[in-house]
């Protein structure tokens, strides 16, 4: 098990800090984090004077626009019908399932090993779930669900790992992480600084949870997760998770704000030559970003962006799936739920992305294929989801990204939106990587 930290060009400690505190660590303890970049200040006065009254009424955007559909809630099949229709076989692929808002499930096949009918056995990595009917602190406060889960966590295949990118209650909800500690007690979890004692409440033990900051990650041989191995095998299977920069924040209350960290998560599958004269050089099979909750720009006209994505792309490669918000919370959903549209391209919109936003964040990361996530669940109207998808759409076009079904391996990747409960499955690429580990 190893990890390591990479100090990026903008993680400059300021003027009044110790020289080794990261720039995200807002005081030397640890226990206060920021956005440490022009992107997430607050607008400047130019800014919101540049900006409309925010406040307005929905079209029917369904009447006026009828070649855009909802998503709707499907029982999940995990990947079997999106294989079929592709040709695609199992054991070549990464599986993404999105099962609302931000929580999604990835199976990634594991070299090395052999489960049922010669198939490699798979890692399920579980994110952000949530099935609850309301994202709050109790079961009847909080934003209400437009649309409902499209499974239990009795339903989940499998759940090896489960990540979580910040402590908000759309993201970290109890009676989930409940239900997922009862159903799969061997699960692991990672989270960002200041969760673990939260996850550790719940029983699971110390072992089984790992806390980091930013660029830090965690290696795992396929052994260590509980797989065996072929003992003729010319390579060792690793499955790296790395903690890497977002631009949000955290808290579950008035008085917690910004005392835990927040952050997206990337999984890798690497493969390690045992040939004790070929250690440095690695091959890895296989990479997934989840973005957790990000913004991208303070607002929409702002030329200030936030640079951590071109470095996690830098920093990574690329990856062969990535799930991208394209939405705000569901905190403001009671404004829809009344007609009323409020314009996120009128409004400081530091820490969340905009449609238009998430295609840019999918170039910056050099993703393959995108997943749009974080939209049309915690809603108040289905003109709010349809919003969401039609800018999407459109920014997705205008950025020269290619739609699902469009060819694969192009130069600018593909991006889409796949129903509640719905999988999409990509071939898993090789890349060598030399010199890192």
């Amino acid at each position: 098990m190893k990890s390591f930290t990479v100090r990026p060009s903008w993680a400059r400690a300021g003027p009044n800090t110790k020289p080794n505190r990261p720039s995200h660590h807002a005081n030397d303890q640890g226990t206060a984090f920021r956005n440490p970049w022009p992107s997430a200040d607050a607008p400047t006065w130019a800014e919101l004077l540049d900006g409309k009254f925010p406040l307005g009424w929905y079209d029917n955007l369904a009447k006026n626009h009828p070649g855009t559909r909802d998503v709707k809630v499907v029982t999940p099949d995990w990947g079997a019908s999106n294989l079929k229709e592709q040709g695609l076989a199992r054991r070549n692929c990464i599986i993404g399932t999105t099962l609302g808002h931000a929580g999604t499930i990835a199976e990634i096949p594991l070299e090395g090993t052999e489960g049922k009918d010669g198939e490699k056995k798979s890692l399920w990595v579980l994110v952000d779930p949530i099935f609850s009917l309301r994202a709050g602190p109790t079961q009847y406060m909080g934003p209400q669900r437009m649309k409902p889960p499209p499974c239990q966590v009795s339903d989940l295949p499998g759940c090896d790992v489960v990540m979580i990118s910040h402590n908000h209650y759309d993201h970290l909800d109890l009676v989930t992480i409940q239900a997922v500690v009862k159903k799969f007690p061997k699960a692991r979890y990672f989270v960002p600084l200041g969760n673990k004692g939260w996850i550790s409440s719940l029983g699971v033990s110390g072992d089984k949870i790992f806390e980091l900051d930013w660029w830090q990650n965690r290696e795992y041989s396929v052994q260590d997760l509980g797989h065996t191995t072929a003992p003729n095998g010319s390579e060792d299977t690793m499955i790296r998770f790395t903690c890497v920069p977002a631009q949000h924040n955290s808290g579950r209350g008035a008085l917690d704000q910004g005392t835990t960290l927040w952050c997206g998560w990337v999984i890798e599958q690497l493969l390690v030559s045992k040939d004790e004269a070929d250690t440095s050089k690695l091959r890895r099979k296989g990479a997934i970003y989840h973005a957790g909750d990000t913004g991208y720009r303070r607002t929409a006209k702002s030329s200030a962006v936030c640079p951590v994505f071109k470095e996690i792309g830098l920093r990574f490669g690329g990856f062969d799936l990535a799930f991208i918000p394209i939405w705000r919370g569901g905190t403001l959903g009671f404004i829809s739920n009344f007609g009323l549209r409020l314009s996120h391209n009128d409004i400081p919109s530091a820490l969340h992305t905009a449609p238009i936003d998430a295609i840019d964040i999918h170039n910056d990361v050099f993703s393959k294929n995108t997943l749009a996530v974080h939209f049309g669940t915690f809603v108040g109207s289905e003109n709010e989801s349809l919003e969401a998808i039609m800018e999407f759409q459109e920014g997705r076009e205008n950025r020269g990204v290619l739609p699902l079904d469009g060819q694969a391996n192009n130069e600018r990747g593909r991006a889409g939106i796949v129903d509640i409960g719905g999988s999409f499955a990509v071939e898993i690429s090789v890349q060598d990587i030399v010199g890192k580990s």
